[in-house]
């Protein structure tokens, strides 16, 4: 695949088609995922066969194997695998199972079809990002393995049953709350310099003067261009990922609740308390006993 820097902050991909195929169907294996934080005209479904981070659009979360996501067109992501996959020793890589495919594949009449009419409402909600759960997650997991190693009439096929079971389903859950697109953005690198330097930094202190510094901007500018991208402050971004680490910690792991909270990131166990109530309107106890 190609990647420009095109005056965006993500960095636009250009996706290659193999002879004869009018979107893409592949297994990607890499040591880490290294592809940096991009954009596409392509919709995407990632089947994740690893664990790490993971933005789409303004949302940030951890990623977990089997995990299922549909992605809009031009809505900027990144897939960072976990340090386990960095560290010298592990020979394990990332993987995940993808579709692409552009919304006229088809025609410019397909998706406007009265057939299509509900499969046209997810690829809106798709802008997005839309996490599949469930039953509806389980029947395309298979068809997608089972297009690996189809032909070509069978891959579009079984493209065609997956669109019927996303145009039925109630197990999709969207990611973001604001649609966030890579189209008209400047800067090709830097949301992804700043990004970086937050999933190195958020469990430490982390400082908008340095995260400023890394793309060249006064504190007061870079908070300012952090916000109209991602339609959140820095601040409430650094929270996010502080808290989400939290609820990894209280779903994998016995350590105590006060251990989370400095491991985390958080300073003080009262402010980690009233943060994690706003954010999942429970305590961190109720929340790793459910």
């Amino acid at each position: 695949m190609t990647i420009e820097k095109i005056n965006k902050n993500a960095l636009y991909q250009k996706l290659p088609l193999t002879s004869g195929s009018s979107f893409l169907v592949s297994r990607y294996i890499s040591p880490y995922f290294e592809t940096p934080w991009h954009f596409h005209e392509e919709y995407e479904l990632v089947l994740c066969e690893s664990f790490g981070k993971k933005f789409i659009g303004n949302s940030f979360s951890s990623y977990v194997e089997g995990e299922m996501v549909l992605i809009g067109k031009n809505v900027p992501h990144l897939f960072k695998a976990d340090q386990f996959f960095y560290e010298a020793e592990s020979d394990t890589k990332a993987s995940a199972v993808v579709i692409q495919f552009v919304e006229d594949f088809l025609g410019k009449s397909f998706f406007n079809a009265q057939e299509m009419a509900e499969m046209k409402q997810v690829l809106a909600l798709s802008m997005n990002g839309v996490m599949i759960l469930g039953e509806t997650k389980k029947k395309i997991k298979q068809l997608m393995f089972q297009m690996l190693d189809e032909g070509k009439v069978e891959r579009l096929n079984h493209l065609i049953e997956i669109f019927g079971l996303l145009s039925i389903s109630s197990e999709l859950k969207p990611l973001s709350v604001s649609i966030i697109s890579g189209v008209n953005i400047s800067d090709s690198l830097k949301m992804h310099k700043v990004l970086e330097y937050s999933l190195q930094n958020y469990k430490e202190d982390i400082s908008i003067n340095e995260a400023a510094k890394l793309i060249k901007l006064s504190d007061s500018a870079f908070c300012r261009y952090f916000k109209s991208r991602t339609q959140k402050s820095f601040l409430d971004f650094v929270i996010e990922m502080r808290l989400n680490e939290a609820c990894k910690l209280l779903k994998e792991t016995e350590k105590s609740i006060i251990e989370i909270c400095y491991e985390s990131g958080f300073k003080n166990l009262s402010n980690f308390n009233r943060l994690f109530r706003k954010k999942f309107k429970t305590n961190p106890v109720a929340y790793r006993k459910s």
